[in-house]
């Protein structure tokens, strides 16, 4: 099989960005966690959960569009908030906190929306978020870089980004430095919790509606992005900017392979196999 003339061009790696938006987003609030040694299982609920926020506030109450997005934000926020609550202070082990949380939110959904799609009554200026283009992009592509810039720069140049690095390698010592573990495990749940919110209004702005189980599929990419990233260039370590080179690497292979018309069956089968790999030689790494 040879990959179309059409794979290596600017139109596509165009639209690769543009269509990963989300993944990215997402992948970058997992980094953290993870930066801290914890899953978190809750976040492709929590995107149902605030897409359905934000469109419910639209169509039953006439909110404006930015009203409705930072409801969404703050909705994810929220669930991030009880995770790291459970984990840090309650002692749960966070498979199980954020299983459960998801769980909830999946809940409080379905009681929201009957589990019916919703597509009255949403403002243009909502679908423009990831439909209005400037200097090529969409502004929600817009966005999801300078989140990268951001993540970057938290994480490489501030004192979170020290606490969360060293919260990961050795939570003792950082107690006996006088930090609170708790609070500084809390800011990375909240951080994925906000940044699925994100994700859920950007799912459901491209889709110019709300519809059920919005954030099926997107639980196991990003931590494949993540852990890929953290195996080729980040030595074993989760950093944002090795989870760029992830994200990347996975659009393009799902791109070539969709170009190539492969089934889905087979790209899902890839991917399940990229991430164990993934796995395998983070950790690899990271006893090196």
């Amino acid at each position: 099989m040879k990959l179309p003339d059409t794979y290596l061009t600017a139109d596509n790696m165009k639209s690769v960005l543009t269509q990963q938006s989300t993944l990215l987003v997402l992948a970058l609030g997992v980094t953290f966690v993870l930066v801290i040694g914890e899953f978190d299982l809750s976040f492709a609920s929590t995107i149902g959960l605030s897409g359905a926020s934000s469109i419910l506030l639209m169509s039953n109450h006439d909110v404006s569009p930015l009203v409705a997005v930072v409801a969404a934000i703050l909705v994810g926020g929220a669930v991030g908030v009880v995770n790291g609550v459970a984990v840090a202070w309650g002692r749960a082990p966070a498979f199980i906190a954020t299983l459960a949380a998801g769980s909830a939110a999946v809940g409080i959904e379905q009681l929201m929306t009957s589990n019916n799609t919703i597509s009255d009554n949403i403002p243009l200026g909502y679908l423009g978020f990831t439909l209005n283009e400037h200097l090529g992009l969409p502004w929600s592509t817009w966005l999801t870089l300078l989140l990268v810039v951001v993540a970057v720069v938290v994480m490489s140049f501030t004192t979170l980004g020290r606490r969360l690095r060293a919260t990961g390698m050795n939570p003792t010592a950082v107690t006996l430095a006088g930090i609170s573990v708790s609070l500084v495990r809390l800011s990375a749940f909240v951080v994925l919790g906000l940044l699925a919110g994100l994700a859920g209004v950007m799912v459901t702005s491209q889709g110019g509606s709300y519809f059920p189980n919005s954030g099926a599929g997107l639980l196991l990419p990003p931590y494949s992005a993540v852990f890929l990233g953290a195996a080729i260039v980040g030595r074993g370590r989760f950093s944002p900017a090795a989870t760029v080179f992830g994200v990347v690497f996975i659009a393009l292979l799902e791109r070539g392979l969709t170009m190539m018309d492969q089934k889905a069956a087979v790209i899902q089968l890839i991917e399940g196999a990229v991430l164990l790999a993934a796995v395998v030689l983070a950790r690899q790494e990271r006893k090196q």
